[in-house]
């Protein structure tokens, strides 16, 4: 069969996704000039992941948030899936999607020939290939639903500001549906009505700059910065530390991209500022924060019982039901049901966790079994703050990755993702400790080795459980222990010296991973960008590990001075509850005559400041859940996070240094027991 020019098999198309208002996928496997030449002369393609003709799949990552019209994707080898989801995200309506196959099926990854495969069975993708020659199917019209538009969202951040006190606003919405453009028109039509003082924080002022784009275009400023004052009113970022810190008065806080900002800074904000919107993105072109917002609705409810929630769900750039979005959904699983599991869960009866069948999973069958792997990586998404599109092709490419499943009923209600770490030659392991070399993988090996200057750590061969994850419905139960014993396990007879661990410490999950037997051996300096939070890594050790025994006892020893210094802006909570998992040293002599004489009024917190941290480090250790008091995190605050009087004064809603020492003094005359 001839196949047509690619001229005469492009027009159509384009004219078709511009009378639709939508986007068109097209996968050819000519050569790249053959390519070219179909879109003739005045309609150049971006071309994609061919750094001689066109952009790196890092500079297509860095489009994201810009606008472009057709593209052309080098699909080989070197694919990279969460780039090619935002370069996506750009097109405009009427643009053509070109995946060029630049490779055989068989030089390809198996996550490559995974796309390549589920594209083809999408009846909505256009073919021109030697093996496939396909028009798109035209689909009926989908009955249109009312969507939620960018006015809409507007109209509800303003009454957030105009409405009743402390009703929350959660606005949640898709990549592309204008929600941080909202936060900020909204702004400035508040701003214009009268004069109002507005904050805005967010992980980073970058993650800010759509907003304020939108707010100067509305109030017709040009201002580089973002502090505007207009007309008596005022607006301005404050990163969320020093907003914590500082709560100044607002009529107004909005926080947009709030997946990455630790939930208990979000909740002491809502205490702290009687009119909030909250903007979250939940499906994006680089991924899913699908975990976060689940979480975040369950904070609320709590919290802020008359909070409300709208989703965005009008795109931007192209009409609803667009094709290339409904695929990239289905292609990358950003659309899966996050209740997995949940039909069986009122059903089951005492004693169903021993039925649960824990078991290997190899990539093999993942390739193989679509619906498994759709099930897995769900179960992944709702468990985690952001999951993306290159995390699925590593569960399918890494030769490195284990994944271990558990079974119920033939349901996937929870699963470990494990990565295979050390086992490297010696002079690597001290080219790596010595800072002249980096090794790909190995995060877990790596860091500590060099945290500890251990050659040693390298050489060991660890895991690293990468993931674990339970299905809503069976957490709390112990499917999470009973996960990782079968990991253990494994590592055992593989002759695995220790499994390790790294995670945003939170006050939920530290006091899972002491239960487990891990031990903390190094915490991060900075936030991570993901989860919000301080990087907790944690070692189980399967064999004797005399490095291990050595890093605890450097963590033990650094953690005070860390968090006087670096964690001073730590959760009180989160730092609790690090401290209760350590092993506890008796007090001295000096110490608790020291201590007897701050309950008896002779010497003040400042003075034995020394004394009052070792004696809270040997107190939190003893201290049980229900037992909490709500003084606590006023001793944590000052004591052990060393935070000026004015801010404990401030956060705690007291009177002064004196009633803040009339608590701790009280507090700790009621524990002196313990």
């Amino acid at each position: 069969m001839t196949l047509p020019t690619l001229e005469d098999f492009f027009e159509p198309l384009i004219l078709r996704a511009a009378h639709y208002s939508h986007r068109q996928l097209v996968c050819v496997d000519q050569d790249l000039a053959t390519v070219l030449a179909g879109f003739g002369e005045t309609q150049t393609p971006l071309i994609v992941g061919n750094t001689e003709y066109g952009l790196s799949w890092r500079q297509a990552h860095q489009k994201l948030g810009q606008e472009c019209g057709h593209i052309v994707v080098e699909v080989n080898a070197q694919f990279n899936a969460e780039a090619f989801c935002a370069i996506v995200g750009c097109c405009r309506a009427g643009a053509l999607i070109v995946l060029r196959i630049a490779a055989l099926d068989n030089e390809m990854p198996p996550s490559v020939q995974r796309l390549l495969r589920c594209l083809s069975e999408d009846d909505s993708v256009a073919f021109n290939c030697h093996w496939l020659h396909r028009l798109p199917q035209q689909r009926p019209a989908k009955h249109q639903t009312h969507s939620v538009t960018q006015d809409d969202a507007i109209a509800a951040v303003e009454k957030v500001v105009t409405g009743h006190r402390r009703r929350p606003l959660l606005l949640t919405a898709d990549r592309g549906r204008g929600k941080s453009a909202a936060l900020g028109m909204a702004a400035a039509n508040l701003m214009m009505k009268k004069p109002r003082r507005i904050i805005v924080s967010s992980p980073s002022p970058a993650h800010a700059s759509t907003l304020f784009h939108h707010l100067k275009a509305t109030l017709q400023v040009d201002d580089a910065g973002q502090h505007i004052d207009y007309q008596g009113s005022q607006i301005r970022f404050i990163a969320p530390d020093a907003l914590l810190q500082d709560a100044p008065a607002a009529d107004l806080l909005l926080v947009d991209e709030a997946a990455a900002i630790p939930l208990p800074i979000i909740s002491q904000w809502l205490n702290q500022y009687n009119r909030v919107a909250i903007a979250t993105t939940e499906h994006g072109y680089e991924g899913t924060g699908r975990a976060f917002t689940l979480r975040l609705k369950q904070m609320l409810d709590v919290e802020q019982p008359q909070w409300r929630t709208l989703k965005l769900t009008a795109p931007m750039r192209w009409a609803d039901d667009d094709p290339v979005e409904r695929t990239l959904n289905a292609l990358f699983l950003l659309n899966g049901d996050d209740d997995v599991g949940s039909d069986q869960a009122d059903m089951l009866e005492t004693g169903w966790v021993n039925d649960i069948v824990i078991e290997p999973l190899s990539r093999q069958q993942l390739y193989r079994d679509e619906a498994c792997l759709r099930q897995l990586f769900t179960l992944l998404i709702a468990a985690h703050y952001q999951t993306s599109p290159n995390d699925l092709a590593r569960l399918l490419d890494d030769d490195a990755v284990l994944i271990f499943a558990g079974w119920l009923n033939n349901t996937l209600v929870a699963a470990c993702v494990v990565s295979q770490e050390g086992g490297i030659d010696w002079q690597t392991c001290h080219a790596v400790v010595a800072g002249q070399r980096r090794i790909k993988g190995h995060l877990f090996s790596q860091s500590v080795a060099a945290h500890l200057g251990l050659a040693e750590v390298l050489h060991d061969r660890l895991w690293r459980v990468q993931r674990i994850a339970v299905s809503e419905p069976y957490r709390q139960q112990g499917v999470g222990q009973r996960l990782l014993a079968t990991v253990n396990k494994h590592a055992a007879e593989a002759s695995v010296v220790g499994v390790g661990v790294s995670f945003g410490a939170t006050a939920v999950l530290t006091p899972f991973w002491f239960k487990q037997g891990f031990k903390p051996v190094k915490l991060g300096l900075k936030r991570d960008q993901a989860s919000g939070c301080y990087s907790l890594q944690m070692l189980k050790p399967i064999q004797p590990l005399k490095w291990c025994d050595q890093a605890l006892r450097l963590f033990r020893q650094n953690l005070p001075i860390q968090m006087l210094t670096s964690h001073q802006r730590m959760e009180t909570d989160i730092a609790a509850s690090i401290i209760a998992g350590l092993p506890t040293a008796s007090l001295s002599e000096e110490v608790r005559q020291q201590i007897d004489g701050f309950v008896a009024g002779g010497v003040g917190v400042d003075a034995a400041l020394s004394s009052l941290q070792a004696w809270l480090y040997h107190h939190i250790g003893g201290v049980r859940k229900n037992d909490e008091n709500a003084t606590l995190p006023i001793l944590v605050s000052r004591i052990l996070l060393g935070l000026p009087w004015s801010v404990v004064c401030t956060r705690y809603q007291l009177a002064g240094k004196r009633e803040a020492e009339s608590r701790i003094r009280n507090y700790i005359q009621t524990h002196m027991t313990t």
